[in-house]
């Protein structure tokens, strides 16, 4: 074999071994396209959504890939006991530059669930399906989860009956359907979380 036709046949060679090589690195060192997946640890996790563990892991399979994640929450409010409608708590994950999920929930009264879920899914989307949880849980096609749950049994707080009204919402990536079951589980815990600490005295419906 000449000299020229073995030139011809090692750099191609040589091209594919830098190329390995190259992306092995990338690998080790987290660089794009191999950034390595951050680990949301179960005890920063925003107390609004339950039980920390289970949320930490149902967080990982809901939110799109970044290499770090941070969140922040509050709660504030009074016991139903208490004739309050003021409880509200909130959650917020973000990824190293921008809010990826958020997790809302306030008291209201009690509307009707298509009614409910038309005032919760504030982008209108239509393109929505509905699951059992509380008196009313519904997914749209954007990511947005909306639950209704009963809470105030009517005399307790003026007004009427109330209920606690929960949105998820993935504000960035497009979630599988992991992804999406995972976000109603967030919804479904974040509403047991509120029944608890608000006292409620009406059945939640959620599923256990």
């Amino acid at each position: 074999m000449s000299d020229v036709r073995v030139e011809k046949f090692l750099i191609p060679l040589a091209v594919l071994a830098v190329a390995a090589l190259a992306a092995a690195a990338f690998h080790v060192l987290g660089l794009p396209p191999f950034e390595k997946r951050g680990k949301i640890e179960a005890r920063k996790v925003c107390e609004s959504l339950g039980d920390s563990p289970k949320a930490a892991s149902t967080l990982e399979i809901a939110l799109p890939k970044e290499p770090k994640y941070s969140l922040r929450g509050r709660v504030t409010g009074e016991h139903v006991t208490q004739q309050s409608n003021a409880f509200r708590s909130d959650c917020t994950v973000y990824g190293e530059e921008k809010a990826l999920l958020g997790v809302g929930t306030l008291m209201m009264e009690t509307q009707p669930a298509d009614s409910w879920a038309n005032y919760s899914l504030e982008d209108g989307d239509e393109a929505r399906e509905s699951f059992a949880a509380g008196s009313g849980g519904f997914i749209t096609a954007g990511n947005t989860v909306a639950i209704q749950v009963p809470c105030a049994k009517a005399g307790t707080i003026p007004g009427g009956e109330y209920s606690l009204r929960v949105v998820v919402d993935l504000k960035s990536g497009d979630a599988s359907d992991k992804a999406r079951r995972g976000l109603k589980d967030l919804a479904v815990e974040a509403a047991r979380f509120a029944h608890k600490e608000t006292e409620c005295n009406l059945p939640s419906k959620l599923p256990e």
